[in-house]
This record gives structure tokens, sequence and C-alpha cells, in this order.
């Protein structure tokens, strides 16, 4: 019983190491990224599919009073405690989201992030195009008269594409570059790299501990399109590290754990 309990705890100890992401540090205003311009990555039919979502709340925001109380207020400055995402309707099969803080409350002033992910990768049966629907509570104070109040809204805007893995080359750009999935995470010994690339070019593999001290870096030599590249950990320290990969324009930092 002893030994059942302690492999559960650890069980649920690497649950929680799992499921956090890093915000990308290129982003310092509020909003969603990525945005409404940018979009969702696509996913591939027979891969993997991670989406980091960094989530800036500002500490205020401006609002017309004269809507939320009925009186002739007009504009004014307001408090954000916090925002919450309630729901998020819309999703392909076999796909999920978790965010980090976990209750998916995002407090006024922070930088935090949120992950779409396949549970598992998508088939030719689920090509299409998706609309995804996230519906949020913003959590505000400082109102005349009102002093607390709650906002509801709806973010309808975002769109996932499943497209067959076979016709990527035919419509991609040649600055595309995008991580679909470093896999498995947590590792051990050995992780796989699978990203798309709109150009053969190198790319670089900064690995960095917590502290920012970067421990190894790799070169990889790449083909225009899908790419899959090894890297060995089996000198690394139990951790978690960032990989910070690059194609020369384009940088995307990944959290891996490494678990033995």
């Amino acid at each position: 019983m002893k030994k059942l309990l302690t492999t559960v705890l650890f069980l649920f100890a690497c649950t929680l190491v799992y499921s956090q992401c890093t915000p990308d540090p290129q982003y310092v205003a509020g909003g969603i990224y990525p945005d409404s311009a940018t979009g969702l990555s696509d996913a591939y039919v027979g891969q993997a599919y991670n989406e980091l979502i960094t989530i800036i709340t500002p500490e205020d925001t401006i609002v017309d009073a004269g809507q939320i109380t009925g009186l002739p207020i007009g504009i004014i400055s307001v408090d954000i405690d916090s925002i919450t995402l309630n729901s998020v309707t819309g999703l392909p099969p076999n796909f999920d989201y978790y965010c980090d803080p976990p209750s998916c409350g995002f407090i006024g002033g922070t930088t935090e992030c949120a992950e779409l992910y396949s549970i598992v990768d998508p088939t030719v049966n689920d090509i299409g195009s998706y609309q995804i629907v996230f519906e949020t509570t913003a959590y505000v104070s400082g109102i005349p008269l009102l002093g607390n109040t709650t906002q509801d809204d709806v973010i309808d805007y975002y769109y996932l594409d499943i497209v067959n893995s076979t016709s990527v080359l035919n419509y991609l750009s040649k600055d595309k570059f995008q991580i679909n999935n470093i896999s498995p995470n947590p590792a051990n010994d050995f992780v796989n790299i699978n990203y798309l690339i709109g150009n053969q070019s190198n790319v670089v593999c900064d690995v960095y501990n917590l502290v920012g001290e970067k421990i190894s870096s790799f070169k990889f030599s790449s083909n225009k399109g899908i790419n899959n590249k090894g890297v060995v950990t089996n000198t690394f320290s139990e951790g978690i590290y960032i990989f910070s990969i690059s194609d020369g324009n384009i940088c995307v930092n990944q959290r891996v754990v490494i678990n033995r």
C-alpha cells in the first residue's frame, strides 16, 4: 500500500511538472498571442500538435462606464482583478487544452500561458477547419457607484485547420518555421524534435537550464517541409530545461522535462 501511494504521488508530481508552459518572452503588451492576425498554427495529419498561447493580462483598461452603469459617466479607467477562461469549444476530435495556472484564472498584471494540444495524432478523417470559441469572464473594480463587476466575453475569431501533411509543400511559405512537437516529454535519454520549415537551411537548438545557463547546443541541416531531429539527453541531469530552437529568423522556446 505504501509503495502504491508513493507511485501515485510520483505520477501526480510528474503530471504537475508536465502541465506547465512558458510564456513567449517576445510579447510584452497586453493581449492574447498568437493574435487574430497571426492565427493558430495548422495541424497536420499524422503529426502531434502543440500550440503555445501567451496571455498577458493588463492591470487596467479603458471602458465606457455609462454602458455599465446606465449613468452619464463617460470613459474611465478600471482595474482588472482577473480574467477567467471558462470554456473552450469547437476543438477537433482528440484535442484538448490546459492552462498555467490550472484554474485558468489570469490575475491582472501577470503574464501566463495555455496550450492547445492533440491527445491523438489527427487522421485524414479529421481534415477541416475548426472554429475555436473561448468564453471568458473579466472581474473588474474601481467603477463609480458599482465598485466591482464582471464582464463576460466570447472570443470566436480563432480557427484551427487540420491539413494533410502530404500537401504541405504545395503552399509552404519560405519564411515558415514552427515546432510541431518535442517528444517524449517528460524525456529520459533522447528526445525527437519535429518541426516544419519553409526552406533548406540550418536550425540551431540551444538548451538552457532554469537559471539561464546554456548547457548544450545542437545544429541541424534541414530540408524544406517536415523534419525530425534527435537530441541525446543522457548527460542531462534531471530537471526542467528550455529548448531554444531557431532558423536564424524565428526563435521558438519550449520547456522539456528530463525525468528518470
